[in-house]
């Protein structure tokens, strides 16, 4: 028998990055949200909101969230709704059994009438099964424009967190987060080169760490700054938020 879309996801454990740590957001900027979603994935039950703009790193903390409740042995499932919000919202049956669900881009469904009703019972389930849910978008959510009434009353049972725009202090600490996890030597110069000249937007510069690691393991060469140089003068696939 073929699973249906929901069982094949369920199944899987979907994640668009199964790389992602929340170590990769280290520093002051990221601190709170970190520690809220380390609580929130070992809760029994609960409800959390996290909106970011494009290119904060939204999507790529999620799937960190992911692995964080993974490790401690639950099952996860995170469903892109900007990837079948043009299917049909019978997606989401039996996610529901899952111990965390992640709906991303919750922004994708507002004013989409079968989508909107569908969340609102898909909520009604949720809290049936006492699970964790998070829900992400690149607003808040009064600035959705979600024209149901109720499923606009779920949205504001929620904790809502924000992603913030890291400063210099915070883009260091995740570079050196992410050096770490890789086990490079990043001397010093380097590691300044790269706060200074390295993408800006969080989501660009993980994917661009995560390129320049490829890079270097495939020509096995150094992380110095003309290898770095030369590694942002070529094509990066930045991923979404």
């Amino acid at each position: 028998m073929i699973a249906t879309v929901s069982e094949q996801l369920l199944l899987s454990h979907i994640r668009a990055r199964p790389d992602a740590r929340l170590a990769d957001f280290a520093g002051e900027t990221y601190a709170s949200i970190v520690a809220a979603g380390r609580a929130f994935v070992t809760s029994p039950h609960g409800l959390m909101y996290v909106h970011g703009r494009p290119g904060s790193g939204r999507s790529h903390f999620l799937a960190a969230l992911c692995a964080e409740a993974e490790a401690s042995g639950l099952q996860t499932v995170l469903l892109p709704l900007s990837e079948v919000v043009k299917e049909s919202p019978e997606a989401l049956a039996g996610l529901e059994r899952a111990d965390l669900v992640v709906l991303d881009d919750l922004q994708v469904i507002a004013g989409k009438k079968d989508w909107e009703e569908a969340i609102f019972h898909f909520f009604n389930r949720c809290r049936a099964e006492r699970n964790r849910m998070i829900l992400s978008a690149d607003g808040t959510p009064s600035g959705l424009n979600i024209l149901l009434p109720d499923l606009v009353s779920r949205l504001s049972q929620a904790s809502i967190w924000g992603l913030g725009v890291p400063d210099d202090a915070s883009r260091e600490a995740l570079i050196v987060s992410a050096a770490s996890r890789r086990g490079w030597v990043l001397e010093l110069d380097v590691l300044h080169y790269l706060v200074v000249r390295a993408p800006r937007e969080p989501e660009a510069l993980l994917a661009f760490l995560e390129s320049l690691d490829h890079r270097s393991l495939q020509e096995s060469r150094k992380l110095t700054i003309p290898f770095v140089r030369e590694s942002l003068d070529l094509p990066t696939d930045r991923g979404g938020g």
